[in-house]
């Protein structure tokens, strides 16, 4: 078992990138008007700090939660989620990303934690898709809640982390 304080302060960066870059993946493969890509941003950080029941066995995702709301008792600045997802290049540095935490996870916790991590990332990505209708007109009619991009980038998501594609949660 690992807890965030376990890791190097690189390594703790990396971590926490890893969160925002699941839900950037997914907000880069279908960019959208702002209110969706904020809609999505605000989709992954709800179910990251909300989402705690079916994580409790892995004290990583629960420590990381801890310091994540100690940021923001602090009122630490997090990342601004629009710009991120609409940088040039945020897709394939969120693959990036991605691809050197679970090589992290990997090498420095157990099957099991590393697992259950990859999974929570897998599952802030499925939450990402639904966070803002995709496409239609002006008043959001013809609009999808998960579009062929974003379902493709939940797939490589998946294959990055190597998580089966099919795991991933539900929206709630």
């Amino acid at each position: 078992m690992s807890l965030f304080s376990d890791y190097t302060a690189e390594e703790q960066a990396l971590l926490l990138r890893s969160l925002q870059a699941t839900a950037v993946a997914v907000a880069a493969a279908s960019p959208g008007r702002r209110t969706e890509t904020v809609s999505e941003g605000f989709a992954a950080a709800s179910y990251i700090m909300e989402v705690r029941q079916p994580y409790l066995a892995n004290p990583l995702i629960g420590s990381l939660q801890y310091e994540l709301e100690r940021r923001t008792a602090a009122r630490q600045s997090f990342p601004d989620f629009e710009k991120a997802a609409t940088a040039a290049g945020a897709e394939q540095a969120a693959y990036d990303t991605l691809a050197a935490t679970a090589a992290l996870l990997d090498a420095k916790t157990n099957a099991d934690e590393a697992a259950s991590f990859k999974q929570w990332l897998l599952n802030i990505a499925a939450q990402t898709t639904e966070g803002g209708k995709e496409g239609g007109n002006f008043l959001g009619w013809g609009a999808v809640s998960v579009n062929d991009a974003e379902r493709e980038a939940l797939q490589q998501i998946a294959q990055t982390l190597g998580v089966d594609p099919a795991s991933a949660a539900p929206a709630a």
